[in-house]
C-alpha cells in the first residue's frame, strides 16, 4: 500500500475516533449527578434562584445550560474548531490558559517516564526472555507481574511514606514554585516520575519477555546461537531492529497508560497537571474544564498512536504489501 493512501485511511479512522471521543466527553459530564449551578454561585444563591424561576432561567441562560443538548453540542463543536475551550466555572479563567499551564506539567512527567520505562523494560525483558526457566528470572518475572498489578496510587503512597515521611529526601507533594532551582524541580518531580516509570517498566518487561521467548524458539535464532553468536550481540543486532514496529506501538500504548496512571499519581502527589485538574473539575462539576481536559488528554494519546503508526509503516516493509 502506498504511503499517501495509508496515511489517508489512517487519517479517516483517527478522525472518526476523535469525533467519538469529543462526543463521549460532551455527554459524560452531563450524565453525572449534581447541578453545576450549585458550584458556580453557591448554595445560597442557588436556593434563591430555585425559588425565583426568572432568576434561575437568567442564570442558566448566561452559561448556555438552558439549551437543548443538541444545541449545546453544536456550540461545543464550533468552539473547538476555533480553539475556544470556554470559561472555567471553578477557576474563573479561560480554560486555554489553564491547559497551557497544566499540560506541560503532565508531559514533563509522563514523557520521560515512558521513555525510561521502554528502555529499562526492553533491557529487562530481553534478559528475562533468554533461558527464562531459571529460578532467579522466574522470580523477577513474578515481581514484574506483581508490580504491574498494584494500583499506581498505592505505589505513590508507599513512595511518599518511605522517601518523604521517613527519609525526608523529597517533598510530600506539589509543584516547585516559580523560579525554583534545578535541584528543587528534580526533588518535586522525582517521586511521581519514578512511580510511573516503575509501573510501566514492569508492563514493558512482561511484553518484551514474551516476545523474546517466542522468537528464541525460531530456527534462525537457534542456528545463529549454535554458530557462537552471543545472546547480547544477537539481541542488539538481529532482535531489536525487527522489534521496532511493535515497540513503537507499545510506546503509544504506554503513553495512554502513562496519562491514565498520571491521573491518580498527580492526585496522590498534589502535582498540578492535567490529571489533578480533571479531578478538581469532576468534584466541582466544572463541565467546560472537564470536557477540555478529557479532550486534550485524548488528543495527545491519539497523536502518539498516529505517530507510532506512521513510523511503523516506514520501518516495517511487511506493512507496505
Amino acid at each position: 500500500m502506498r504511503f499517501p493512501l495509508f496515511l489517508f485511511r489512517k487519517f479517516l479512522r483517527y478522525l472518526v475516533l476523535v469525533f467519538a471521543i469529543i462526543t463521549v466527553n460532551f455527554l459524560i459530564p452531563r450524565l453525572m449527578p449534581g447541578d453545576p449551578m450549585i458550584f458556580i454561585f453557591g448554595e445560597e444563591v442557588y436556593g434563591a434562584a430555585i425559588r425565583n424561576p426568572e432568576l434561575f432561567e437568567a442564570l442558566t441562560a448566561k452559561y448556555g445550560l438552558n439549551l437543548p443538548l443538541v444545541d449545546q453540542f453544536w456550540i461545543y463543536l464550533m468552539s473547538l474548531f476555533r480553539a475556544d475551550f470556554g470559561y472555567s466555572f471553578s477557576y474563573g479563567r479561560q480554560i486555554s490558559e489553564i491547559i497551557a499551564e497544566r499540560l506541560p506539567l503532565t508531559l514533563i512527567m509522563t514523557v520521560p517516564s515512558t521513555v525510561l520505562s521502554l528502555v529499562a523494560g526492553t533491557a529487562i525483558g530481553l534478559t528475562l526472555g533468554w533461558e527464562s526457566d531459571r529460578l532467579p528470572k522466574r522470580l523477577v518475572s513474578a515481581a514484574c507481574v506483581a508490580v504491574h498489578s498494584f494500583p499506581t496510587y498505592w505505589l505513590a503512597m508507599l513512595m511518599l511514606l518511605f522517601f518523604s515521611l521517613w527519609l525526608g529526601w523529597a517533598p510530600i507533594g506539589g509543584a516547585p514554585p516559580a523560579g525554583a532551582s534545578f535541584v528543587a524541580i528534580v526533588q518535586h518531580l522525582s517521586l511521581p516520575l519514578l512511580v510511573l516509570a516503575i509501573f510501566n517498566t514492569a508492563y514493558v518487561s512482561i511484553i518484551v519477555r514474551g516476545l523474546t521467548i517466542e522468537i528464541s524458539e525460531e530456527p534462525f535464532v537457534i542456528a545463529a546461537l549454535s554458530k557462537g553468536l552471543g545472546k547480547l550481540n544477537f539481541s542488539l543486532r538481529h532482535l531489536l531492529k525487527p522489534s521496532l514496529p511493535p515497540l513503537l506501538s507499545l510506546f503509544a500504548i504506554e503513553m495512554g497508560f502513562a496519562f491514565s496512571g498520571a491521573l491518580l499519581v498527580e492526585i496522590a502527589f498534589s502535582w498540578p497537571g492535567m490529571g489533578y485538574t480533571m479531578w478538581q473539575a469532576v468534584i466541582e462539576r466544572d463541565y467546560p474544564l472537564l470536557q477540555a481536559s478529557f479532550t486534550m488528554v485524548a488528543l495527545v494519546v491519539v497523536s502518539a498512536n498516529a505517530l507510532a503508526d506512521a513510523l511503523s509503516y516506514a520501518l516495517d516493509p511487511r506493512s507496505r504489501s
